[in-house]
């Protein structure tokens, strides 16, 4: 009777699980379209911010739930190898483009040189790479 009953829960333990796993799979992604800024900035000021002081910045920027909407003038577009789109954003200061990514799925057209809006997550700054943001959404 003890061996079923133990079964019987390590089979319920499984079958949640895989449950679980299979909705976090197949759960939409987020983009920042819909949502509502908490910091609306030029590229100039995002990536001066990280240049000045690399620490604050991720305390301001970089939680979860902190939205940005940035404006710029795009340098590069190019697709990665994971398919997304990045959009590339020039600032006068040396070494510190924003990094625009988008979700796989999104469709998103620029141009070299054209005034861009985009909202998105900022994830912080790397070396080489600039400021990332993330899950963003092309507004103008």
């Amino acid at each position: 009777m003890n061996k079923k009953v133990i079964i019987i829960v390590l089979l319920s333990i499984i079958a949640i699980g895989g449950g679980v796993a299979y909705y976090m799979w197949n759960k939409p992604k987020t983009n920042a379209a819909d949502l509502t800024p908490n910091y609306i900035l030029p590229a100039d000021s995002l990536a001066s911010a990280f240049a000045k002081d690399e620490d604050a910045a991720n305390k301001k920027y970089t939680q979860d739930s902190i939205k940005i909407e940035v404006q710029g003038v795009v340098d590069t577009i190019y697709t990665n190898e994971g398919n997304e789109t990045l959009i590339i954003l020039s600032t006068s200061i040396p070494d510190y483009s924003v990094n625009c990514s988008f979700l796989p799925e999104d469709k998103v057209t620029a141009n070299i040189g054209d005034q861009v809006v985009i909202k998105g997550f900022c994830s912080g700054y790397q070396l080489m790479d600039g400021v990332q943001m993330t899950k963003c959404a092309r507004m103008k």
